[in-house]
């Protein structure tokens, strides 16, 4: 089984940590720069591209100058927001799965 990328792993961290309610709505995250040295990652980038993904789920709004804002937490497994995340990764894994057998399949003919 192939590891998941390293942002999507802190994403799914950080998203364990606002449900658990370390960061309630309306406050502030650590700094990029804290968060780096936190996870141990060479590069900004990286908890960027995280941050990206909870921002784009709804949890997050990033506000240049100022700081990355909690504004919502992760839903319940049964809440629409989580099934719909669920179904875009199948469709990404399923994706992905179709491409290789195709390139598979490339070889054997």
């Amino acid at each position: 089984m192939t590891r998941s990328p390293r942002y999507q792993e802190i994403a799914e961290d950080l998203r364990r940590r606002l449900a658990a309610g370390e960061w309630p709505v309306g406050t502030t995250l650590p700094g990029i720069s804290d968060l780096q040295e936190e996870y141990e990652v060479p590069g900004l980038n990286t908890i960027r591209q995280a941050q990206r993904m909870l921002a784009d789920e709804g949890l997050l709004n990033p506000v240049q100058g100022r700081g990355t804002f909690v504004t919502a937490l992760p839903g319940s497994p049964g809440d629409p927001a989580s099934l719909k995340q669920a179904l875009d990764e199948l469709r990404v894994a399923l994706a992905q799965t179709q491409t290789a057998l195709t390139r598979v399949m490339s070889h054997l003919d």
